[in-house]
């Protein structure tokens, strides 16, 4: 990957943004595609951050005269939103959450941005670039930014911040541990049976749902499914089985590195889009500048 690439990478780059809610929602797009969360059609608009400040998940924008401006802040929050929301929260609980998180909590729920080294270092450069008694004050006052800052010591919220961040690992270890199972499915399925023992040695285990409902014709062909499989002399033996499984196995992980290089494409593109906006901005801050020494010329 170019120098380029890399720099764009480095989500810290973005500690000096600001802009619209359009504009927010146009980045975060872009940081979305970057980082991988959700589906990469997805595309935020004003309307959604305008709702996500009305809901608490977004702090409140500054006003610059009739502008509502958008920053750091508001981006990090909106990545550890959706990336949450990925994870099966609701925006209720996100919203909860953010409510007694300062932003370093937040970030670590970016994917990419958990270390707490690069967390501390991105607020340890607020700090640095925050000077005079104004910005001191604005500091003081946002006590998102401070790293050991936690507004609220509310037992409920803790509580909820340790569910979520052990609800978090605990996602992210499932597929691995039943990879190294050799299980083909990506997370656990859970099923309620009911179980009936015919003998000591015979049990016949049905969908509890199902046997609720089950009709006498659905039985009769429950008996017959069973004779027939036991009497069936060309099943799948258990090296067919085999075979079958890793044939699956093998076609799962061809649609996975497929989804990985569309995805990476679909970043690429993002990337590419992002440095054009770059080059057309210089283009603009170039020909303001031709302007002036023209002017100044004359």
């Amino acid at each position: 990957m170019t120098s380029i690439g890399k720099e764009m990478h480095k989500f810290i780059e973005e500690k000096n943004w600001e802009g619209t809610a359009d504009a927010l929602a146009s980045h975060a797009k872009l940081w979305m595609r970057i980082k991988r969360i959700g589906d990469p059609t997805f595309v935020p608009n004003e309307r959604l951050v305008r709702d996500y400040v009305a809901k608490g998940i977004l702090s409140k924008p500054e006003r610059k005269g009739k502008e509502a401006i958008f920053g750091f802040e508001q981006l990090v929050q909106f990545l550890a939103c959706r990336a949450m929301i990925e994870d099966g929260w609701p925006l209720s609980k996100i919203s909860e959450d953010f409510q007694v998180s300062s932003i370093w909590e937040i970030l670590k729920l970016i994917p990419g941005e958990a270390a707490p080294n690069d967390a501390m270092t991105l607020i340890e450069n607020f700090k640095s670039e925050m000077v005079g008694e104004d910005l001191e004050l604005n500091m003081n006052e946002k006590s998102s930014f401070s790293a050991n800052t936690w507004p609220s010591k509310d037992a409920d919220a803790s509580d909820f911040l340790k569910r979520r961040r052990e609800s978090y690992e605990t996602k992210s270890d499932i597929k691995d541990v039943l990879y190294r199972l050799g299980s083909d499915f990506g997370n656990v399925i859970r099923e309620d049976f009911t179980a009936y023992q015919l003998a000591s040695w015979l049990v016949l285990l049905i969908d509890r749902d199902k046997a609720r409902g089950i009709t006498r014709h659905e039985a009769e062909d429950i008996g017959r499914g069973i004779t027939a499989a036991l009497l069936n002399r060309n099943s799948l033996s258990k090296a067919d089985r085999s075979s079958y499984m890793k044939q699956m196995k093998e076609l799962s992980l061809l649609d996975d590195e497929i989804r990985t290089r569309e995805y990476d494409l679909k970043r690429i593109h993002a990337e590419r889009d992002k440095l054009n906006m770059d080059i057309e901005h210089s283009k603009k801050t170039l020909s303001e500048l031709e302007e002036r020494l023209r002017k100044a010329e004359k």
